[in-house]
């Protein structure tokens, strides 16, 4: 009997022990405190960031036509998690917005002073088969969003200039959107 007895106690004890572990918080360790470098930043929103479109020289095959970018102007570092949304349009008439040349995820870090370019594949030439939606001559308007957005986050408007900085009126031709390629961080 006493032996019994023990053997009871034991497992009780064991009941108990296992019992007591099991209302322990271990999620408290996993997640990182508010003030945690592993904390997950904050979306990139317009006010922290300072687009550019640069149109590129010559036009070979397969390579991007312009390099948009995004300088982190903001004080401490926000998520790039995706594709931002690029419009190139002319009032109430034509537009072509652009799309992820890929599906390839993007999940990145902007930290500030630091900046992000995407490359921007369209055809801003055209040929005497094709025509143009979006023309030079009706001066069009380029706005541009971050990924995740928040709603009341309308975007920037974003020029279009040279390689040396000169504004260039934006021209998008041919049956295909414009599309963005995969990003680079500097």
């Amino acid at each position: 009997m006493a032996r019994r007895t023990l053997v009871v106690s034991a497992l009780g004890l064991v009941v108990l022990l296992g019992a007591a572990a099991c209302g322990k918080d271990h999620n408290t360790a996993a997640q990182p405190s508010k003030g945690s470098s592993d904390a997950h930043p904050a979306a990139c929103g317009s006010s922290q960031l300072s687009w550019k479109m640069t149109l590129l020289p010559g036009k070979p095959h397969n390579t991007p036509t312009a390099m948009l970018s995004a300088a982190h102007k903001g004080s401490s570092p926000c998520a790039f998690d995706g594709y931002p949304g690029l419009e190139f349009w002319v009032g109430k008439g034509p537009s072509a917005d652009a799309r992820p040349k890929k599906s390839a995820p993007v999940h990145l870090v902007l930290k500030p002073g630091h900046s992000i370019e995407f490359p921007v594949f369209y055809d801003a030439i055209g040929s005497p088969s094709e025509s143009c939606d979006i023309l030079a001559e009706n001066d069009p308007r380029i706005s541009v969003t971050p990924p995740h957005r928040a709603a009341h986050d309308y975007g920037s408007p974003v020029q279009l200039t040279d390689t040396q900085g000169h504004h260039v009126r934006a021209q998008v031709c041919g049956p295909d959107d414009p599309l963005l390629g995969a990003p680079q961080l500097h």
